[in-house]
């Protein structure tokens, strides 16, 4: 069912070459090659995809490339972590990077691992095959998952697509797109397995982050406040429901209804309410797992 995986960074096939030939910058060595790309393969990174006719943002470990078009969004994971987002009317795609071992294999292992998450949450999921070897494709009702990924000098390079089940088969090809044009810049350094490699974040989107940060808090914070409140309400709530059957709640036994019990004003009623819906979208749902 899966093809064999194509060279990360050096030789591929002649037809490869010429669909890609077009679209390619003048080539230096490895710089007109099929990526993603070791950085070190690249002489020029600016040059690289000015002559795509690409932006791009230079994340130290991580080089994104963004197509004409598109727009790069910056948003925190479930974790509080930064993670980029090129973005489109059709897909959303996240780029990222991990420490692999010399061995390779790390990416079959990530996909069986995914595949099992989604499936118990209940997403109908699949592998197929793809440009680079196995890519995971999982459907919930509303949204489509894709991940794409490759092993490379010790590390592994993934683009996670999202989209609408109609909208899907051109959402990948925009992944895909940016997955071919991603650097990597893996360090000497050891690391584990699997650990994302860290993200150098420039001043300004740093500090518009710390801002979402503070954001974020306050608002779980508030949310937790809510949720005593509620919780209280539905305590008082359940405790009148358990007094003497018929008799109105802060009523004390014997007393004359409508009569305010000794030493005090009638006790206000309390009404059972219900915790705050909390909605989200399938792709919300897919994407909200930070081990998918």
């Amino acid at each position: 069912m899966f093809g064999r995986k194509k060279p990360v960074t050096g030789g591929r096939s002649a037809a490869a070459a010429d669909a890609t030939a077009s679209s390619a910058p003048p080539a230096d060595g490895p710089a007109a090659t099929e990526g993603p790309h070791d950085r070190s393969a690249i002489g020029d990174v600016r040059q690289y995809y000015t002559g795509l006719g690409y932006g791009h943002i230079d994340l130290g470990s991580l080089v994104i490339g963004v197509p004409k078009g598109r727009d790069l969004n910056v948003a925190l994971d479930p974790n509080g972590q930064p993670e980029f987002h090129v973005v489109t009317q059709v897909s959303r795609v996240i780029p990222r990077a991990f420490a692999a071992p010399k061995s390779g294999g790390q990416w079959r292992a990530m996909v069986t691992d995914m595949r099992e998450q989604l499936e118990k949450q209940g997403a109908d999921v699949s592998v197929v095959d793809g440009p680079w070897g196995r890519e995971l494709v999982a459907e919930m009702p509303g949204a489509v998952f894709r991940a794409v990924g490759v092993d490379g000098n010790r590390w592994t390079a993934e683009v996670r697509i999202m989209a609408t089940p109609e909208l899907a088969e051109q959402a990948a090809e925009e992944g895909r797109e940016v997955f071919r044009h991603l650097m990597i810049n893996r360090g000497d350094g050891p690391m584990p397995a699997r650990e994302q490699l860290a993200l150098t974040i420039p001043d300004e989107i740093q500090a518009a982050l710390n801002q979402a940060r503070t954001q974020l808090a306050a608002q779980q914070q508030a949310q937790a406040a809510q949720q005593q409140a509620q919780a209280f309400q539905q305590q008082m709530a359940a405790g009148g429901a358990g007094q003497q059957a018929g008799q109105p709640s802060g009523q004390q036994a014997g007393q004359p209804s409508g009569q305010a019990p000794a030493g005090g004003a009638p006790a206000p009623a309390s009404t059972p309410t219900t915790p705050p819906r909390r909605d989200g979208s399938a792709m919300d749902r897919l994407r909200g797992s930070d081990d998918l």
